[in-house]
């Protein structure tokens, strides 16, 4: 009995606990809908919260973390069954003479139970403050704009192989580029970073000019921007000290330029710690930290590093896993350099020689051969310099070919070119100034703007100012601008590549004219300093202070009677602007305030009734507007980033306004009515950010209508820039059909900023819409919005209730369209649905598509498409994908040939590589139903992708191969898709996932010769390449490959693959356990195979089967380049370095090994190693050892007369257990350098 008992007890104890449970779902109905209640509403107050916090991250320009979104919808959809859950007609039935009914009790209160629970639970999970956002990693604009009119001289080349191999030195922290003036060295800085960024050196990149008088708060600042830091208000030591702690102890990869340093500069002071790290590398002191665990062991290791530790800092990381900062100094005299800069990391930009002078030359002036003046005549002028060489060739290539022939003789009677009889190179070069007044003027202004301005503010200041004649519209000012930067490019006083916003002038050209801009033009322009005093500025015509601490406050009145344009510029919101300050400035045409707190205007300024262009940007405005009306000549009014709560209703008097802007005005809440149809002038209007909260605040879609109705009315706009929250605020009558360019966002956009959904800037002329529609909105029946699709070259779609883009949005095709993006979308299934008969080139003009967390995707094109709808494709992105199998089908192209008739591609073979025939990078992750990258019809030949650079596949599981074969293109279910193997085999991929007839990932269809990056990523893959010779040489340029927690592949490649990825330089293998050998040998009767001659780097991590890295098959002088070997995780590997492995001898810099259990010795030593009497000099500086318990030595013998390491400087030791020394006495004295 008892044994029967003890069988059903936990029977009996389940049924008891459980049946109460239900009973008391019924008595605490009520109770449990409360508890729902208080949970739900507590989950409301930390979703605002969180709301909040993302909205503050946006406005910092921070990137919202994707875990935020996944938790936003899963709260919006647990707040939809919530809603439901309390419309339920079952709670009527839990009253009255239903409540003897427990039915309804039993059910609804158990749901309110558990509801409750996952309401606690999603309470719980809410991300925390610090996992919101996360700064975006940025470089300054600088350093990201275009190089590529970089020229590589021959005579320079070794200068910029020197400085990146002392940048990628881990103990070279500060770097020297020095040479006169007119060498090129901002250009030259420009290609190094670049360089260095485009290699993963760092993963951030700031450029400062540093200028005559160095401002240490601008420098600080412009650091801490790239770094995201905060240190607004601070002082310049708290800010230093902030700085100096940030780079010293979070090891951010960052290189700082210090561009056109004039004087000696405190790095300290600025906050860029320098440290003994010099004298280390000087001294070649060698560390030894070692950690045991007995008492024995640390006194000895005590002993050993006694008066060491303290000074040798611990050397980590390199190439791109280098971890630290650099500064990179350029100036003309290399005596402005800190002392640790010594002749090692100092490097001169000499003059060009004779062939690369004339090879620029050239190059500016087209190669044209309508010059007969003899070579000799070129080099005596140009002496070398790249300057005097650009403007040399300049005013040759623009000798009107009406003219005489070109000479020197009369480029310098004419004042194009500059003599010096003198043959030394002058230190100084005098640039004239434009003959043209105009022009001058512009480049006057151009120099008054600072480093890097905008195009843009140019045009609004020359329209402002009124310098062109006859030119009433900002439009036709626009084109004059753009003409007059194109004439100072040819003189060579700025640079600017369309359609950049930005233009540069070089600080040579800058300095030149600013220096005699007050004395000669009246003009008084200062930046990036301390304003301590104010100079006699009674005859002055421009003022610009910007960036800059007035320290003395401003003058009760400055008498100027000439002047017409002002500019200050101030963080100081204290500062007070005097009643009377503008009273003598009467023929003022421009004034710019910006970052000031004005409770009150002065109100001298309703004296300036002859001004133009008036812009409170930035400021703090609580003051009484009214006053604007006054200015009836006003063709320019911005309030961009200000406070601003209502705009005033006198504006509309200001009949003649061309442009508005109250663009981020987050605060405005009311704009009268009827206040923008009176500007019946206007051209230009920005107001995004600011008019979307005061629509959504608005009471009535009668309100939002009756606002946006009134720019029908602006028949002049040509350009806008405007954020509207939904498609019901838009007015049908509402067309934008004669914008040139535009910028329109409907919807809630704050709720879309993951992925590649990112919005331009609103002055790049761009036709950008962005649309996040309501599920149950049409947009087909809004006239206005089907026109913008029809010309948008950029389209933004969020949620969109529509299953095909084509389709649905435009019919007709995207014909303008160059960038598509698409996220956080679930209707839509196709990208492209429609048959050939309705649109063919449905993407002609294409160049970058992302496809972003899109449920239902099933395919991106369903139907016929023609090969040139994706010719101009660049780059393609696709994450999150679930239900997507393939990127492409071939058998869905058709090749148009007479007119409307088509035929498949696969009739017309020569024609396949057309398709996709731009294609620069594919990425495609997190995909978990894509099968392959490409489906390919059974009688193509192979595909090209000629331009592809970077290949990244990532998380996709069900991918076995790049590419299939299919029997026949009409079949719907394509079940027995096929990959050729060597050429010959055709092998199912539906066979067993074990066999070892398994298709590699790569195999005969596809080439991708000029691929440089490949990253794979968590694929069920066993082979990546096939065993054939064709393989190897489709990616016979790979520069980097990643390979990642790929857990069925057995090795990386075949050793005749190996040789021949001959420019590979950077090798990541990690998590692939059953990985015994990098190397396939098996049937290779080869011996001595040379391998990866160019590879810098090899990081190998988590490999528990790997027990042979390198193999005896493998030439000894392999791997000659190798500068970084990290190891770590690898618990089968017994030595590092075997006796064979001799590539690394000269070049080996960085060596990290750690967690591998099996390791017993690091280098493999014999007699054979030993090549003369003194030994082989190794390059070896930093050893890293950690957590290698089996380590019994670090050589299998004494390296004493066989290995020196002269260039040793640090031994990091720690938790090596079985490790009782490192070097044998005699051989500690000779091996390294005292």
């Amino acid at each position: 009995m008892d044994t029967v008992l003890k069988i059903f007890e936990p029977v009996i104890e389940y049924v008891r606990d459980h049946g109460i449970n239900q009973v008391i779902y019924i008595f605490h109905y009520t109770k449990n809908i409360e508890e729902l209640n208080k949970t739900v509403k507590r989950l409301g107050e930390v979703k605002e919260s969180l709301d909040s916090q993302c909205d503050e991250a946006k406005r910092k320009g921070h990137i919202v973390k994707p875990r935020v979104e996944e938790w936003f919808g899963e709260v919006g959809e647990f707040e939809n069954r919530v809603e439901n859950y309390r419309k339920n007609a079952g709670h009527k039935k839990t009253r009255g003479l239903y409540y003897f009914l427990p039915y309804y009790r039993h059910k609804l209160g158990r749901k309110a139970k558990k509801m409750e629970v996952e309401a606690l639970k999603l309470t719980n999970e809410s991300p925390k403050v610090d996992e919101v956002s996360h700064a975006e990693k940025i470089s300054s604009f600088d350093i990201t704009s275009s190089n590529s009119g970089y020229i590589e001289f021959n005579s320079r080349k070794s200068i910029m192989e020197d400085i990146m191999t002392k940048l990628k030195d881990p103990n070279m922290k500060i770097i020297g580029l020095h040479g006169s003036q007119g060498m090129g060295k901002s250009t030259f800085i420009k290609k190094v970073a670049n360089k260095a960024k485009d290699e993963g050196l760092f993963e951030r990149v700031v450029e400062i000019d540093v200028t005559i008088s160095p401002n240490p708060l601008k420098i600080q600042e412009e650091i801490a921007y790239v770094l995201n830091l905060p240190l607004a208000g601070e002082s310049e030591n708290v800010r230093a000290d902030y700085l100096r702690r940030w780079l010293k102890f979070k090891n951010v990869s960052i290189l700082i330029i210090l561009n056109d340093v004039h004087e000696r500069l405190d790095l300290n002071r600025l906050g860029i710690p320098v440290e003994n790290d010099y004298d280390l590398r000087k001294t070649n002191e060698l560390s030894i930290r070692s950690r045991q665990d007995t008492r024995a062991s640390k006194q000895d290791t005590a002993d050993n590093t006694r008066g060491t530790d303290e000074k040798v800092p611990k050397k980590t990381n390199f190439l791109g896993n280098y971890k630290g900062y650099k500064v990179l100094l350029s100036s003309c005299d290399k005596k402005v350099f800190p002392d640790e800069v010594d002749a090692e990391s100092s490097f001169c930009l000499k003059e060009l020689d004779d062939s690369d002078a004339l090879m620029l030359f050239e190059k500016v002036t087209g190669g044209c051969n309508k010059m007969s003046m003899p070579k000799e005549e070129i080099q005596n002028y140009c002496k070398g310099l790249p300057m005097r060489i650009v403007k040399f060739a300049m005013a040759y290539k623009n000798w009107s070919e009406s003219e005489s022939e070109p000479t020197l003789d009369k480029f310098k009677k004419q004042g194009l070119v500059e003599w010096k009889k003198s043959s030394d190179i002058p230190n100084k070069i005098k640039y004239d100034l434009p003959k043209n007044k105009e022009l001058k003027f512009i480049f006057l202004l151009c120099a008054q703007m600072g480093h890097l301005p905008l195009v843009n503010d140019l045009v609004k200041y020359c329209f402002g100012l009124g310098i062109f004649e006859g030119v009433s519209s900002l439009s036709a000012a626009r084109e004059k601008i753009n003409e007059a930067i194109q004439e100072l490019k040819n003189l060579s006083l700025v640079s600017f590549e369309s359609p950049n916003i930005h233009f540069s002038m070089s600080h040579m050209v800058r300095d030149d004219a600013l220096s005699n801009a007050l004395t000669d033009n009246n003009v008084f322009a200062f930046r990036d300093g301390e304003l301590d005093y104010w100079p006699n500025l009674e005859k002055c015509i421009s003022i610009s202070i910007c960036n800059s601490d007035i320290i003395d406050r401003f003058p009760q009145v400055i008498n100027c009677p000439q002047l017409n344009f002002l500019q200050i510029e101030t963080n100081n919101p204290s500062l007070e602007i005097p009643d009377i300050f503008f009273s003598s400035m009467k023929n003022l045409l421009v004034l710019i305030l910006t970052g000031f707190h004005l409770s009150s205007l002065p109100y001298s300024i309703e004296d300036l009734l002859n001004l133009r262009m008036l812009c409170l940007e930035r400021c703090t405005l609580d003051c009484n507007l009214s006053i604007l009306r006054k200015f009836k000549k006003l063709r320019i009014l911005s309030f961009s980033g200000s406070q601003l709560k209502k705009l005033p209703f006198e504006l509309r008097f200001l009949d003649k306004l061309r442009l508005l802007d109250i663009s981020d005005c987050f605060e405005l809440k009311i704009i009268p009515s009827n206040l923008l149809s009176s500007l019946t002038c206007l051209e230009e209007l920005y107001i995004s950010k600011s008019l979307i909260k005061m629509l959504v605040e608005t009471d009535t879609n009668k309100g939002q209508n009756s606002f946006l109705s009134e720019l029908t009315n602006l028949h002049q706009l040509k350009v806008v820039d405007i954020s509207i929250p939904c498609v019901s605020c838009i007015p049908n009558q509402l067309i934008f059909d004669k914008l040139t360019y535009y910028k329109i966002e409907i919807g809630e956009f704050e709720m879309i900023s993951v992925g590649e959904f990112w919005m331009s800037n609103k002055y790049e002329e761009l036709k950008v819409l962005a649309l996040q529609l309501k599920n149950d909105t049409d947009i087909r029946s809004k006239e206005g919005i089907m026109l913008l699709l029809k010309t948008a070259d950029r389209l933004m779609l969020g949620e969109a209730s529509v299953q095909s883009v084509v389709n649905d949005l435009n019919m007709d095709g995207f014909l303008n369209l160059k960038h598509l993006s698409i996220i956080n979308n679930k209707d839509i299934k196709y990208v492209n649905s429609t048959k050939l008969s309705n649109c063919g080139n449905v993407f002609p003009n294409l160049e970058y598509i992302c496809l972003y967390n899109m449920m239902n995707l099933k395919m991106i094109c369903y139907g016929e498409v023609t090969v040139t709808s994706f010719a101009k494709l660049k780059t393609i992105k696709v994450k999150m994908c679930y239900r997507l199998e393939n990127l492409f089908s071939f058998y869905t192209i058709k090749i148009s040939t007479c007119g409307e008739e088509t035929s498949e591609i696969s009739d017309c073979n020569s024609y396949m590589n057309e398709f996709l025939a731009s294609l620069e990078m594919i990425e495609v992750c997190e995909c978990e139903s894509l099968k392959e990258i490409l489906r390919i019809p059974v009688n193509y030949d192979k595909v090209e992708f000629l331009m592809l650079r970077t290949l990244t596949l990532q998380s996709l599981p069900s991918l076995t191969c790049f590419s299939t074969k299919v029997e026949s293109s009409r079949e719907s279910n394509l079940t027995q898709a096929q990959t050729t193997n060597r050429g010959h085999t055709e092998i199912s991929t539906e066979e067993d996932d074990h066999s070892d007839m398994a298709p590699p990932l790569f195999g005969e269809l596809v080439e991708v010769p000029n691929l440089e990056n490949l990253n794979l990523s968590s694929l069920n893959i066993h082979k990546i390449w096939s065993n054939q010779h064709s393989s190897s040489v489709c990616f016979q340029n790979l520069i980097k490959l990643v390979v990642k927690d790929c857990d069925k592949l057995t090795h990386l490649c075949s050793l005749p693959m190996a040789s021949h990825l001959k420019k590979l330089k950077s090798l990541v293998i990690s998590g692939c356990p059953i990985m015994e050998k990098i190397f396939e040998t098996e049937g290779i009767s080869a011996e001595n195979v040379y391998v990866f001659p160019k590879l810098e780097e090899i990081h190998l991590s988590k490999m528990n089967g790997l027990i042979d890295i390198w193999q005896t098959k493998v030439s000894a002088d392999s791997f000659s380049n190798l500068i970084f070997v990290r190891i770590e995780e690898c618990n089968q590997l017994n030595k590092i370095f075997p006796s064979q492995m001799q590539g690394w001898f000269e070049s080996l810099i960085n060596l990290e090994v750690s967690e591998c259990k099996s390791v017993i010795e690091i280098f493999e030593i014999n007699d054979s190693h030993e090549i003369n009497a003194s030994g082989i000099d190794t390059n070896l500086q930093v050893i890293l050892l950690e957590g290698l318990p089996k380590l019994k030595q670090l050589w299998s013998k004494d390296p004493d007369g066989i290995l020196n390491f002269k260039k040793l400087q640090s031994i990091d030791v720690r938790n090596c257990d079985e490790l009782t020394n490192l070097f044998s006495n005699f051989c500690s004295k000779r091996c390294f350098k005292a």
